[in-house]
C-alpha cells in the first residue's frame, strides 16, 4: 500500500513531528511505500531528512496557518492549488493522511483533498478550541475550523479517548462529522533490557553523574504550554528533601533564557542544566530515574509515554491527568505553586517503583507502537476499495 502523508508543516519539533517519523517508518518495516509532504520552509528540515530515511520526500512552498497574518481566516474560502494537488497525484497514493497539530491549521489543505480520487484522512493532535484557549478572535476561528473539518470527505483520527470525545462534541450537531471519528492511541517503542543498561551507562558518564545520584529529566519545548518554569519549581523543592538529585530538561524555545536567569538567580547552576534539542533522547531516557512533565495540556504527549516505556517514574500536573484520564497510580501528580503533594509521594523510593511498574503496564496494553501501527493499518485498509 502506497500511503502519502502531509504535514500541515507548523515545524514544532512536537509530538506531531515525532508521530510521522514513528508510522512511516513502523509502515515501511512492513513493506508499505511511505513519503512525505511538507513545507520547503528550513524549520521542515529535520523532518524530511529523517523521514527520507525510509521513505520519499516532497517539499512546496506551503505557507502555515501560523505564519500567515490572517491565520486560518484565509482557508474560510479555500481555493484550488493545482501545484499541491499534482505533487500528490504524482506520488499514486493508495491513502492521503493529512497531519493537523490542532483544530485550525491546515483546511485548505484538508479541502484541496477533496480533489483528489482516493480515500483521504486526518489526524488531528490537540482538541482544545481557540475560545477555551482565550485566542484573539477565537469564537470566529472556531467556526471556520468547524466548518472546514465538517465538510471534510474523509475519517477524522483523534489520538486519544478525551481527544476523540472532544473533537466529537466539537463537531456536533453535525451528525454526519461526528460519526466519522476515530480513535487511535498514540503509541511509542518499548526499548528491551539490554537496551536500556548500555544506553544507561554510557550516558551517566557523558553526564558525569555519580552512582548515587538521581537523575530527572524532562523532554520539550520550552514554551508556555509546556511550562517549563514549573519544572524549576518542582526542581528547587525536591533538592531540599532529596541532595543528591539532579535536573536535566532537554529542548529549546522561547522561555529558554528566561529559564537561564532562573537558574543563576537561585544558584542552581550544579544541579539544574538543560542541553538543546536532541533527535534522539532514549539515551537521556536510560540515564534517569524520573521523569518531569509540567505541561499544562498536550494531545498526547510521545515524551510521556516514552518515558512509561523506559520504566521511568513520571511526575503530570492535574490538568494533564484530567485530559489524559489514565489509570491511577500510573503517574504521579504534582500541582503548581505551593501545592507539592505528589513530589511527596515521590520522594519515596517504594513508591517511585510502584509507579514506574504501573506505567510501563500501562504502555505494554495500550500505548504500544505494535498496537498503534495495526490500527492505522486496519484503517487504511477499510477505506480503501476491495
Amino acid at each position: 500500500m502506497k500511503i502519502l502523508f502531509v504535514s500541515t508543516s507548523s515545524g514544532s519539533r512536537g509530538g506531531g513531528e515525532l508521530y510521522l517519523i514513528y508510522l512511516g517508518q513502523e509502515l515501511a518495516r512492513r513493506g508499505h511505500s511511505v513519503g512525505l509532504w511538507c513545507s520547503q520552509h528550513p524549520r521542515m528540515d529535520e523532518l524530511a531528512n529523517s523521514f527520507g530515511k525510509f521513505g520519499e520526500v516532497l517539499r512546496s512552498p506551503y505557507l502555515n496557518t501560523y505564519d500567515r497574518k490572517l491565520r486560518c481566516f484565509g482557508d474560510a474560502f479555500p481555493h484550488l492549488n493545482q501545484a499541491y494537488l499534482s505533487q500528490w497525484q504524482a506520488f499514486q497514493p493508495d491513502i492521503l493522511h493529512l497531519n493537523k497539530q490542532n483544530l485550525e491549521d491546515g483546511l485548505d489543505l484538508l479541502a484541496l483533498s477533496e480533489h483528489l480520487s482516493v480515500p483521504c484522512l486526518a489526524t488531528v493532535h490537540i482538541t482544545q478550541t481557540q475560545t477555551s484557549l482565550e485566542a484573539v478572535l477565537g469564537q470566529l476561528r472556531d467556526v471556520i475550523a468547524k466548518r472546514a473539518l465538517s465538510r471534510f470527505h474523509g475519517s477524522l483520527v483523534a489520538i486519544s479517548e478525551n481527544r476523540a470525545q472532544e473533537l466529537t462534541q466539537f463537531l456536533l450537531p453535525v451528525n454526519s462529522s461526528a460519526q466519522k471519528v476515530v480513535e487511535i492511541d498514540n503509541g511509542v517503542s518499548i526499548p528491551e533490557t539490554s537496551e536500556r543498561l548500555a544506553k544507561r551507562q554510557a550516558t551517566r558518564s557523558q553526564l558525569a553523574l555519580q552512582p548515587d545520584e538521581m537523575l530527572i529529566l524532562a523532554v520539550g519545548r520550552m514554551e508556555a504550554q509546556k511550562q517549563p518554569l514549573l519544572f524549576l519549581q518542582w526542581a528547587n523543592y525536591l533538592k531540599n528533601s532529596i541532595p543528591s538529585a539532579r535536573f536535566l530538561w532537554v529542548g529549546d524555545g522561547r522561555l529558554a533564557s528566561v529559564w537561564d536567569e532562573w537558574v543563576m538567580e537561585h544558584q542552581a547552576q550544579d544541579y539544574i542544566q538543560r542541553l538543546g534539542w536532541q533527535n534522539d533522547v532514549t539515551p537521556f531516557l536510560a540515564a534517569a530515574d524520573g521523569f518531569f512533565h509540567p505541561a499544562k495540556f498536550e494531545g498526547l504527549p510521545f515524551a510521556l509515554l516514552e518515558a512509561m516505556a523506559w520504566s521511568l517514574p513520571c511526575v503530570i500536573t492535574p490538568s494533564l491527568a484530567d485530559e489524559l484520564k489514565f489509570t491511577p497510580g500510573v503517574c504521579f501528580i504534582a500541582a503548581d505553586h505551593q501545592e507539592f503533594t505528589g513530589l511527596e509521594a515521590f520522594m519515596n523510593h517504594t513508591a517511585r517503583e510502584n509507579v514506574a511498574i504501573a506505567g510501563h503496564q500501562l504502555i505494554n496494553q495500550r500505548f504500544s507502537l505494535g498496537s498503534m501501527v495495526y490500527k492505522y493499518e486496519n484503517l487504511y485498509t477499510s477505506l480503501t476499495p476491495a
